[in-house]
C-alpha cells in the first residue's frame, strides 16, 4: 500500500478542470468553513476559555483544530469540547485537567450566528440548486447549524438537511450521507459532495460511494493523504464548482 503523506497543491492540478464526466443529479454540502466561516477571533476565544475556565493553556487553536477532526462519537456540543480538549491535554502531557470547565467556556463565547458566506460559496450554492437536487449533510448539532444557517437566509434552500450529531455517526461515517441520499430519493453513483475538511468530507464521501470535491481553506491543506480515498476534484474556491455544474 502506498505511503500515506501530505497533500501537495501542485499535484492536485488535474483535479482543477473537469473532465466531461455527467454532471452530477445531486448535490450534498458541507456548512462550516465550506459554505461559511465564522468572524470571531479563533485566538481570541480559546484564551477567553482557558481564563474562564480557570485552567492553564496547554494547547493552541491549532491543537485543538487538529483533535476536533477525531472525535467522532459525541453526540452534544458540550460532549464534543469536552473530549476535544481531554484529548488535547493527553497529547500535550498537560495531566488531569478541567475539560468541562473548558467545554462550557468555550460553548457560552462561541457565537453560531457570527458567520458569513465563505468567498464563492453563495454562487455555488445558486449554481447547485438550479441544475441539481441539493442536500446538506453537517456534523453539528441542529441548534447550533440552523442558527448558522438562519443568519446566512439558507434554512430553507436544501431538499434534506442531515445535522448528523443529532440523526446519525458522523462523518467520516458514511451514514450521513447515505441518510441525505435516502432523503433525497438519489443514488450515490450520481451525486457529488462538496466540503473543505479532508478526513470528514472525501473520506465519509468516498465510503459512501459518492463523487467527492475537497475544497480546502487554507487551514485544511496539511491533510494528510489516504491513497484510498482520492477526491475527484480541487479546488481553490467554491465558485470554481461551477465547472462541474
Amino acid at each position: 500500500m502506498p505511503t500515506v503523506g501530505r497533500l501537495d497543491p501542485d499535484v492536485l492540478v488535474p483535479w482543477l478542470t473537469y473532465d466531461g464526466a455527467m454532471a452530477p443529479d445531486t448535490v450534498l454540502f458541507d456548512l462550516d468553513s465550506t459554505l461559511c466561516r465564522s468572524t470571531q477571533d479563533d485566538q481570541r476565544i480559546h484564551a477567553q476559555a482557558f481564563a474562564r475556565a480557570g485552567v492553564e493553556p496547554f494547547c493552541t487553536p491549532e491543537d485543538v483544530r487538529t483533535v476536533a477532526s477525531t472525535i467522532t462519537d459525541a453526540d452534544t456540543d458540550h460532549e464534543f469540547f469536552r473530549q476535544v480538549f481531554e484529548r488535547a491535554a493527553a497529547r500535550a502531557g498537560a495531566g488531569s485537567i478541567d475539560a468541562e470547565a473548558l467545554a462550557r467556556a468555550t460553548i457560552a463565547l462561541r457565537d453560531p450566528t457570527a458567520v458569513e458566506w465563505r468567498p464563492g460559496a453563495q454562487a455555488a450554492l445558486d449554481r447547485a440548486r438550479k441544475h441539481a437536487n441539493v442536500g446538506l449533510v453537517t456534523n453539528g448539532t441542529r441548534t447550533t447549524q440552523r442558527a448558522k444557517l438562519d443568519t446566512l437566509g439558507i434554512a430553507d434552500a436544501f431538499e434534506t438537511i442531515v445535522y448528523a450529531a443529532d440523526r446519525t455517526e458522523p462523518k467520516p461515517s458514511p451514514a450521513p450521507f447515505e441518510t441525505a441520499l435516502a432523503e433525497i430519493g438519489a443514488s450515490a453513483d450520481s451525486a457529488l459532495y462538496v466540503g473543505n475538511d479532508y478526513r470528514a468530507d472525501v473520506i465519509g464521501a468516498k465510503r459512501a460511494g459518492l463523487t467527492a470535491c475537497w475544497i480546502p481553506s487554507e487551514r485544511d491543506l496539511d491533510a494528510p493523504a489516504d491513497p484510498d480515498h482520492m477526491p475527484d476534484y480541487r479546488f481553490d474556491s467554491p465558485d470554481e464548482l461551477t465547472t462541474v455544474l
